[in-house]
């Protein structure tokens, strides 16, 4: 970067590798643990001193699908209908049936929360630390780490988190092959594929998007490299091909031990050819609306101006690598195949993991390799509590009043790089991280400041740190379908009705609710859904709602000749529904003909 070089005679500072000025080079076993420990350590407070929430909010019904079939597997999915493709998104199943199967399920679930965010944070600290100093990785990772968009996904049953996680670390991956070192020159393009296999099994429309900023950032080295550019990208896409591979069988195994009897590639195109993504979109303008997605957008404009004043260095063309094609493939995506990639949370979530590195980057880029004094850590300090204030932050956010945040982004940012390119360090230092604190907490009151936009708002990205009863919640459900589950058999096929309100959706979504599914959307049944009823012949049919009254009235319409059988029935305790012990049934029908 521009500017003087630190001053080793003077007070301390920290270099790239962590040593003192003038120290020369550790040796000790000590030295080498400083960064795991830093990992582990921010990590650690993130997941539990941070007053972040274990469950911080659901997908419905969605959500609940992936926590039951990690719970219950095929026991579910036997019972149900019609499992749709749900079972194939193995990524998140697979390794959290492990979890939760080995012991306590609560100990499985809050370990795999520990572990994405552990993921997130090792793989953003490494790389602010291979591009520039260890404050500022310290920084980026910690408030990476206590972002709500982040929390509120790790702490999700749903897909997000883990294609967060995953995405954090394969643009880290991408970085690694692109700028990395010349040992073990096939092992990160290796590891890409074996990631780029866990995001298939996720979501492939993760994988699309995480694939294009990685490919960005692999051209990157197409102009950084001085040798051997074409020899060192076969080798990296061979590698990943054979790491992609390994992956992919592995989990494709762990499907055929988990839903024996299923056909993961049928399932998978048979669902493909059925779903039509644009049915999901309730508004295709409703981003023009969300404050949200300034965020992504102040990332690129950030990247830019990194871009233009350190003379396009290479961490400034990587930053804006990712940043520029975490928009751009989104936004052709859109318009070649319409959806709610701009419109539903769960969606929008994914340009995270690319923004918040990508302005990360940026600070590093024009930083450097200087040194960054100690006084750097004071702002830092002070910071935290700050942004978790903000993590908190209710009030909706206007348009306007967004824009007005994002300038301030731009602004700090701008403060930052003049401050790098004087020749102080110490006004350096606390001006960059001064900086880091305003931008964290300016999109922390963006992202909780979206309201409950559109039809996708079902909680609030506050709720990573405000409690909203989701442990108590989910014990509900979870109660409710080992209930369900034990007044079944595992050659029944269960059909499912809820109150027409749709208050017990969520409870009923642990069997899979939703069409394919339902019986009826209303109180009772329609002459054609009697009709319907008798064309599937379910031999069970799972009901759920506020009031028993309203079980007994829906069974009584069900028609004579399925020779219904007297309700067997069990309450939990469930908030938020009008009645504290709401009621969930089964009948079984023996059908006369």
């Amino acid at each position: 970067m521009a500017g003087s070089p630190a001053d080793a005679s003077s007070a301390y500072v920290v270099r790239m590798d962590g040593s003192a000025a003038g120290g020369g080079t550790h040796t000790r076993w000590w030295v080498a643990a400083i960064d795991p420990m830093i990992i582990l350590g921010i990590s650690v407070f993130s997941a539990f001193f941070s007053g972040s929430r274990q469950w911080a909010g659901f997908n419905s019904p969605d959500s609940e699908f992936y926590a039951s079939l990690a719970l219950f597997g095929s026991d579910v999915t036997d019972r149900a209908i019609e499992p749709a493709y749900i079972w194939t998104r193995l990524g998140y199943i697979a390794p959290v049936r492990l979890l939760v199967t080995a012991g306590d399920p609560w100990v499985g679930f809050a370990i795999w929360r520990f572990l994405l965010i552990l993921v997130i944070v090792a793989s953003t600290y490494l790389l602010m630390k291979r591009a520039s100093n260890r404050v500022l990785a310290v920084g980026v990772a910690l408030f990476a780490s206590l972002n709500t968009m982040v929390l509120s996904y790790v702490g999700n049953p749903y897909l997000t988190g883990a294609i967060m996680a995953a995405t954090t670390l394969f643009l880290a991956l991408a970085v690694w092959c692109t700028l990395g070192s010349q040992r073990a020159r096939w092992l990160p393009g290796a590891l890409s594929g074996l990631v780029a296999g866990w995001l298939i099994m996720l979501n492939p429309y993760a994988l699309l998007l995480a694939l294009s900023m990685w490919l960005a950032v692999r051209a990157v080295g197409l102009f950084t490299d001085t040798e051997e550019r074409w020899r060192r990208l076969l080798v990296d896409a061979g590698a990943a091909v054979v790491g992609f591979v390994v992956s992919f069988a592995g989990f494709l195994a762990a499907g055929v031990v988990i839903f024996p009897g299923r056909s993961w590639f049928g399932t998978y195109l048979e669902w493909n050819g059925r779903l039509d993504y644009a049915s999901f979109i309730s508004d295709p303008n409703i981003w023009t609306r969300d404050v949200t997605l300034l965020v992504p957008a102040a990332a690129l404009i950030i990247s830019l101006i990194a871009l233009a004043v350190t003379r396009a260095n290479r961490w400034s063309q990587v930053a804006a690598a990712i940043a520029g094609m975490n928009i751009a493939f989104t936004y052709v995506y859109l318009v070649l195949v319409p959806g709610p990639w701009l419109e539903a949370p769960h969606y929008t979530a994914k340009l995270w993991p690319g923004a918040l590195l990508s302005i990360g980057l940026a600070f590093a880029a024009i930083v450097g390799e200087r040194g960054s004094r100690v006084i750097a850590y004071l702002p830092l300090a002070l910071g935290v509590p700050l942004v978790l204030w903000a993590g908190r932050w209710e009030a909706q956010v206007t348009l306007i009043q967004g824009l007005l945040i994002t300038g301030g982004f731009l602004l700090a940012f701008v403060l930052a790089v003049i401050a790098a390119r004087g020749p102080s360090d110490a006004l350096a230092s606390v001006v960059v991280m001064g900086a880091v604190v305003l931008i964290a907490t300016g999109a922390q009151i963006l992202q909780n400041g979206r309201g409950q936009l559109g039809i996708y708002g079902q909680y609030p990205f506050r709720a990573a740190y405000v409690d909203f009863n989701g442990e108590l919640l989910m014990r509900a459900k979870i109660e409710a379908e080992q209930w369900v589950l034990g007044h079944t058999d595992a050659t029944d096929q269960v059909a499912i009705w809820t109150d027409p309100e749709r208050a017990m959706s969520a409870v009923a979504a642990m069997q899979l609710w939703g069409k394919y599914n339902l019986v009826s959307g209303g109180a009772t049944l329609t002459r054609e859904e009697a009709k319907e009823l008798e064309r599937v012949k379910p031999t069970a049919i799972a009901m759920y709602a506020p009031k028993r009254e309203q079980i007994d009235a829906f069974w009584a319409s069900l028609p004579p000749w399925a020779l219904p059988t007297e309700p067997e029935c069990t309450t939990v305790k469930y908030l938020g529904v009008g009645e504290e012990y709401p009621s969930v049934c089964v009948t079984h029908l023996k059908w006369a003909n």
